[in-house]
């Protein structure tokens, strides 16, 4: 993977990417064990907490909503995230472009925390 100069002064290095480079990544993607999330009982209670490097959803150009959100952790490790944190992935990417293009420094990497309360997944960076 190469990176190119920025393009009319956004801020952000467009990356080119290798057809092989995209074929590997997804066979990565696929191959990630799901991220375990654990129930808490309570706000007050501490999820699961990761270092993060990362956080994508995997697609080839056309976003159908069955795309694979993951993380990538400091360590290297990939997980799948549940379908239900795809919103939150694809909101934090956008999020994490636009902080940059304002010239701010990279999000990432991060902890974030990582869990089931009330029945429903959540995450967020901490």
């Amino acid at each position: 993977m190469k990176k190119n100069k920025p393009r009319r002064g956004s801020g952000i290095p467009r990356t080119v990417v290798t057809a092989q480079e995209a074929a590997e990544h997804r066979r990565t993607i696929e191959a990630a064990e799901m991220l375990e999330l654990p129930v808490i009982a309570s706000e007050e209670e501490t999820g699961l907490v990761p270092d993060v490097a990362a956080v994508g959803v995997d697609g080839t150009g056309l976003f159908t909503g069955a795309e694979p959100a993951y993380v990538r952790c400091t360590d290297e490790v990939v997980y799948r995230l549940p379908e239900s944190l795809r919103e939150w992935a694809s909101t934090l990417m956008a999020m994490h472009l636009a902080h940059r293009q304002a010239g701010h420094p990279a999000m990432f990497p991060s902890r974030s925390e990582f869990g089931i309360l009330n029945g429903g997944a959540y995450a967020e960076l901490l």
